[in-house]
């Protein structure tokens, strides 16, 4: 808008908006695209290269959806108030259970999954250890400026990877195959290095 135009330049989208956008990602971007791996075409095109693709892709969406500004905004949005807001607290716990569903169905976990669950957690220990930097230069208001570590993001990354390490252990519990097992056992171990980094 101009100067003279009336009405606010920026306006949150709509809560449920912002609840269906997460909902398609889940469905959409986030679940193993069965509809694309046909053996019958990758067994004539190429011996491997389909799973690395599909990683490449749905960290990608992780990316996207866990960037600072993006977070930053749903932050000020929350504190602002005003209504039915979707919060940073919401969209992470939505993102965790969309990342990893088969903790809470008992599932063993397949190869694009773990792969998934890996770049989430990767993605989640560049936000608790990298200070991204501001954007520079002119007035640029598309771009929010964030200090990682001084924001509510870490907080939140923070009580993420808790709510995955416990679900984890109890999934631990259950009988699942040798690939999953050791995945999550894994995974634990990341989530204790990002935690509780070594020196």
């Amino acid at each position: 808008k101009t100067a003279g135009q009336r009405g606010p330049v920026y306006e949150s989208v709509p809560a449920a908006e912002q609840r269906d956008a997460m909902r398609f990602f889940s469905k959409h971007a986030l679940a193993t695209p069965t509809w694309m791996i046909d053996e019958d075409i990758l067994g004539r095109i190429e011996p491997a290269g389909i799973v690395e693709r599909v990683r490449q892709r749905q960290i990608g969406v992780v990316d996207n959806i866990l960037n600072p500004a993006r977070m930053q905004r749903l932050i000020e949005s929350g504190a602002r108030g005003g209504g039915d807001v979707y919060t940073l607290g919401e969209m992470m716990g939505d993102l965790r259970e969309a990342v990893w569903s088969e903790l809470g169905s008992g599932g063993n976990v397949d190869a694009y999954r773990r792969n998934l669950q890996r770049g989430y957690l990767e993605r989640m220990d560049w936000l608790m250890t990298n200070d991204p930097e501001p954007p520079t230069g002119g007035f640029e208001p598309a771009n929010t400026r964030v200090d990682v570590s001084q924001s509510d993001i870490r907080p939140f990354v923070r009580g993420e990877l808790e709510a995955v390490k416990t679900d984890i252990e109890a999934a631990l519990s259950l009988s699942l195959d040798q690939a999953t097992t050791y995945h999550l056992r894994d995974a634990v171990v990341r989530i204790d290095d990002i935690l509780e980094p070594r020196d």
